[in-house]
């Protein structure tokens, strides 16, 4: 008789173990599945931006062209200028990349106006700076190669 206790208690001491390990794998299986619900969210959240982003770049860089200034623009703001410059110019920009490595948003814009012909009183003017600050800016940014 005192097998047939010891066995029942093994057995019961086993199907709590197992059940522990069910709920355990329940709670890991539910976690898993509100990540995966969070990243579908963001990745839906991230392609109806980036046609806003795309937009909105186009009408900074359109701001400039047209004879407008960043000065009062934020680091945002140079990050999607860049995203859509690197579409409409993605030539010159992926020469100013193979040049100058991963420059920060402002400097890609002035090497950028620079490959497109405007002179340092042009890009003064766009940046609110006087062309002796644009020359300087110019020079402290270091080729990859010399």
């Amino acid at each position: 008789m005192s097998e047939k206790t010891e066995e029942l208690q093994t057995t019961s001491t086993e199907l709590k173990l197992a059940k522990a390990q069910i709920k355990s794998l329940k709670k890991e299986s539910a976690k898993k599945s509100d990540r995966i619900e969070r990243l579908n969210n963001d990745i839906m959240v991230a392609s109806q931006s980036s046609a806003a982003n795309a937009q909105c770049g186009k009408e900074l860089y359109h701001h400039i062209k047209n004879g407008g200034t960043t000065v009062t623009w934020t680091k945002q703001d140079y990050e999607l200028c860049m995203a859509y410059c690197k579409i409409e110019f993605a030539e010159t920009m992926a020469e100013i990349e193979r040049c100058y490595g991963n420059i920060a948003p402002r400097k890609q814009l002035i090497m950028l106006l620079q490959h497109l012909n405007y002179d340092y009183a042009a890009i003064g003017r766009v940046l609110g700076i006087n062309s002796d600050s644009v020359r300087k800016n110019i020079a402290r940014i270091t080729p990859l190669t010399k």
